[in-house]
């Protein structure tokens, strides 16, 4: 399988780079036509936060998936795949189980117990959930939610930079610059609609790509699993790269714990607070795992082609634009390579979202200016998204040497699988978990994700790592640091709740997960709006002022109106 295109250290487009220019162009201002008309359809914090939860399913299933999937798909499971062979295809060994399993158990419960108090982010979901009046919850998971998705933000224009400047030459940080514009201006205007239907445009054109680039390679060179042994050996072609023992055992294991991410990272789960109708959320998760099935596999075959064709010697962030061009002419490459872009911006958007959420939502309306109105929210939430974009930009800056699969992984999605995620699962399943075990699983998870990163340059400094001939303990050391730091986070939840007690009424709150909405929020026989009911935490002493709070539903007129919809 020759490849005819030269390794250079330049741009590697040639006479395809001004299409790709030309494409990329065409493509960006089609989001900010997205971001300008959305704009008008945004009047309330909630509508920038979660949509005003109007998102259709089909829409919402691709924004879901499209949101995760960003430039480590793209760029970092191709050079997974072109450097370690066929063990890249377990990357998807964890997140499609996980991903079932947050559709199937986690969607419906998040979603009706989140408009039933009028939650639109974590943070207050959790405030609520757990009966915690000292804001001490909702704090530690805004500050949580800040540093990670900030830095997940800054991953995406990290990818950005690279890919422009392996195409075109430029420097990195010409395409940090524009990448980073361009998110934050149509996130800015649009808030979660602009966010929700980019993602369902960039969404296709992702899951178009990685159709075509395999399919088109196969039609070239036919399967690429004897090319890649031929060049590679035969660790290339084995299901545990040549690794035997516990070191297939660990790299297993590290692989399958990247799913453990998917219920902490809370750019996935405000999808699942935003869609329109709870029944609706069955046909989302069909959409959603299909992408999610056909892109995985899509992007492994083209790390694997990409090595057979070119043979090593190729940066792993670059062999994705690498093969494009080989396949392709100019035009049709643009678009492809566009789509390279597209799924870093769908991420960076989302993520954006969620942190200026976390910062206006949670932190200012909820502790600095409770009566603060829809129309100052919104203004303050366009103000913060561009505040968080220059912060994010500067970072990518700073950062543009560090592979993204690297940034993505152990600084991003791994502390907010490891922080999040045990406590949003045992607030919407267990009984027994209280604030207090909540916060120490936070602060343990995020602690364990950072520590475990560093554990190996640390030891190697101290001359204290284990040989790789010490099978178990090396692999121990080097294993995702998701997988231990997720472990001790949610053991630290279920010890530190069980000597903490429980808020009260936690059977009445657990009615929500389990009826239709038009039951609990009625004032027929089941007893009628909850007393925990809220205005969504933001104003005090409303949930236990049970007769305000019902006052407030009725003479809003909102159930009586949503009802049908909803169930």
């Amino acid at each position: 399988m020759p490849s005819e295109l030269p390794l250079q250290t330049g741009g590697i487009a040639g006479g395809a780079g001004i299409w790709v220019l030309v494409t990329f162009g065409t493509y960006l201002l089609v989001l900010i036509g997205i971001g300008l008309y959305a704009s008008r359809l945004t009047d309330s914090v909630g509508d920038y936060v979660i949509g005003g939860r109007q998102v259709g399913p089909v829409v919402t299933g691709f924004s879901e998936r499209a949101s995760e999937m960003s430039g480590w798909l793209t760029l970092g499971v191709p050079g997974d795949a072109y450097n370690t062979g066929i063990m890249a295809f377990y990357n998807g060994l964890g997140m499609i189980p996980a991903d079932l399993f947050a559709w199937a158990g986690m969607a419906k419960r998040l979603r009706k117990y989140t408009e039933v108090v009028r939650a639109v982010t974590l943070p207050t979901f959790f405030e609520t959930r757990l009966g915690d009046d000292s804001g001490v919850v909702k704090a530690t998971s805004a500050v949580v939610l800040l540093i990670f998705e900030g830095g997940y933000v800054g991953a995406q224009i990290v990818a950005a930079g690279v890919l422009l400047e392996v195409l075109t030459g430029v420097d990195p940080w010409i395409g940090i610059v524009v990448g980073g514009v361009i998110v934050v201006g149509y996130t800015m205007l649009g808030g979660y609609f602009a966010v929700a239907w980019s993602d369902y445009f960039q969404g296709a054109i992702i899951l178009a790509a990685f159709i075509a680039l395999p399919v088109l390679a196969f039609g070239a060179y036919g399967l690429p699993f004897e090319g890649v042994a031929e060049t590679g050996g035969e660790a290339m072609v084995s299901i545990t790269a040549g690794a035997t023992g516990w070191a297939a055992v660990f790299g297993i294991i590290s692989y399958a714990a990247i799913g453990l991410g998917i219920p902490g990272n809370p750019h996935v789960m405000v999808r699942f607070m935003g869609i329109d109708r709870v029944k609706n959320i069955r046909l989302a998760a069909v959409v959603a795992q299909l992408f999610m099935f056909v892109a995985y596999i899509g992007a492994a075959f083209v790390g694997l082609y990409a090595f057979a064709v070119f043979g090593g010697g190729i940066a792993g962030d670059d062999v994705m634009p690498r093969l494009t061009l080989e396949l392709f002419p100019g035009v049709i490459a643009g678009i492809i390579l566009a789509a390279a872009l597209a799924a870093m911006m769908s991420s960076a958007d989302s993520q954006l979202l969620v942190a200026t959420s976390a910062v206006v939502e949670d932190v200012y309306h909820g502790f600095l200016d409770r009566e603060a109105t829809e129309a100052e929210l919104v203004r303050y939430s366009r103000i913060t998204t561009l505040a968080l974009g220059a912060a994010s930009v500067a970072f990518a800056f700073l950062a543009r040497d560090t592979p993204v699969y690297t940034l993505v992984l152990d600084y991003a999605w791994g502390g907010l699988g490891a922080a999040i995620g045990p406590t949003l699962i045992a607030a919407l399943w267990w009984k027994g978990v209280t604030a207090e075990g909540s916060v120490a699983s936070m602060v343990v998870g995020t602690t364990t994700m950072v520590l475990w990163t560093q554990l190996s340059t640390v030891l190697e400094a101290l001359g204290a790592m284990p040989a790789e001939s010490s099978a178990f303990l090396y692999g121990l050391v080097t294993v995702y640091g998701l997988f231990p730091a997720f472990i001790l986070s949610t053991l630290t939840l279920i010890a530190v709740s069980l000597f903490t007690t429980p808020p009260e009424g936690v059977d009445e709150q657990f009615e929500v997960f389990d009826k239709p909405l038009s039951t609990i929020t009625s004032g027929g026989s089941s007893g009628g709006t909850p007393d925990y009911v809220t205005d969504g935490g933001t104003r005090e002493k409303t949930v236990t002022e049970a007769d305000t709070v019902r006052a407030h539903v009725r003479a809003s007129g909102y159930w009586e109106e949503d009802d049908e919809r909803n169930d």
